[in-house]
């Protein structure tokens, strides 16, 4: 017998294909929706398993996700009731109906995602600190005019930012900020109307600077309840930063580490695929500190060995729900980067031991194959 499930229900056939039994769905567009959905997902109806233990011998069906039903054996062919629909009370409308219920499930599933927040949240916080550097950089300009030796130190903006909009003046800031006092400046006067522009200025960038670090808070706090793991390997705001560039845990969880190590270095894959440049190494895995820190010739090494426990963090964090796993990444990541760091003085200090036994020079070794010869010949000097 035959377990054939359609769009408006699931029906039991002999082997001549004649309905024995049936189940059929509602007609009401939201009920069926979410029929629908059950079977977009891979579940078991109940309807099926009520109509499999009737069958008589060898249950055959053309669906991989009904082989869980007792008795069930897959066949690649398989009568068919696609076309009887309007035989059981069944229009297109309801269909039709049907179909765009579901697909607006579908986008309130994908909208009530907390790692899609993730995602917004990762973005407003780069055109923030975007907009906040550039008004510093505008500050800087505007009040170089009074306090030049003050905003050509090398200082953070957020610290620019912060002073001038609570002082003001180049005498109220030395005092404020000590490091700052200079026993005579190159910048003019600032009148009363010029400091209340240029303070306004700075408190505005000053609160996009507030309204960042909140945001990073927040990131902070939904990463360890989206993504605990991968917040735990790569810290919460890079963590953010790899689902939205992936486009979400689960799309995260499903790629290699190879695609992984590249995620936020795009074009210049897309260089080396059109134009044989170089292929990158690493994308945002660079700015995990210890890549960051890593000498140029071992970053690629461990943006490899990052790479690949990201994907173990992430498929822990969309499927298994394993807690702990991210803290042991880190911990063997941690121990991958000091083997690297300490092949490389190994390689060092071996490289100083032999300058010394040579006297500082290393043998001239002629790169032929043997002694002697005509040039260009078998064993020639090169």
């Amino acid at each position: 017998m035959f377990l054939i499930t359609e769009w408006f229900g699931t029906f039991l056939l002999d082997d001549e294909g004649n309905v024995k039994a049936d189940r059929l769905f509602p007609k009401d567009a939201r009920e069926l929706a979410q029929v629908l959905r059950r079977l977009d997902r891979g579940d078991v109806l109940e309807e099926e398993r009520q109509l499999a233990v009737r069958a008589d011998g060898e249950l055959k069906v053309r669906e991989l996700r009904q082989q869980r039903l007792p008795g069930a054996v897959h066949v690649d062919a398989a009568p068919t009731l696609a076309d009887r629909a309007h035989d059981y009370g069944f229009s297109p409308k309801v269909l039709h109906d049907a179909a765009i219920e579901l697909g607006r499930l579908g986008i309130r599933q994908a909208y009530s995602a907390r790692d899609m927040h993730v995602v917004q949240a990762v973005d407003a916080i780069d055109e923030l600190n975007e907009q906040a550097n550039v008004l510093v950089e505008r500050l800087r300009e505007w009040y170089g005019l009074h306090f030049p030796e003050f905003v050509d130190a090398q200082n953070r903006n957020e610290e620019v930012a912060t002073l001038v909009s609570m002082h003001g003046t180049r005498e109220a800031i030395m005092e404020a900020a000590p490091q700052y006092r200079i026993d005579e400046s190159m910048g003019g006067p600032l009148t009363e109307a010029d400091q209340a522009a240029v303070k306004a200025l700075a408190r505005t960038a000053s609160q996009l600077y507030s309204s960042r670090a909140e945001l990073e808070k927040y990131v902070d706090g939904v990463m360890l309840e989206v993504a605990p793991n991968v917040a735990a390997l790569l810290q919460p705001v890079l963590a953010a930063r790899m689902l939205k560039q992936a486009g979400g845990l689960r799309r995260l969880a499903t790629m290699p580490a190879g695609t992984i190590q590249t995620l936020g270095a795009e074009k210049a894959l897309f260089r080396h695929i059109k134009e044989g440049k170089r292929p990158p190494k690493h994308g945002f895995l660079m700015q995990h500190p210890l890549v960051h820190r890593a000498p140029r010739y071992h970053r690629g090494a461990l943006a490899r060995s990052l790479a690949a426990k990201v994907a173990l963090a992430a498929r822990a964090d969309a499927f298994t729900k394993q807690e702990g796993l991210g803290a042991k990444l880190a911990a063997d990541f941690e121990k991958r980067a000091e083997s690297l760091k300490d092949q490389q003085q190994r390689q060092k200090a071996k490289k100083r031991n032999f300058e010394r036994g040579s006297g500082g020079k290393a043998p001239f070794k002629p790169r032929g194959g043997g002694p002697g010869g005509p040039r260009g010949g078998k064993g020639a000097w090169r």
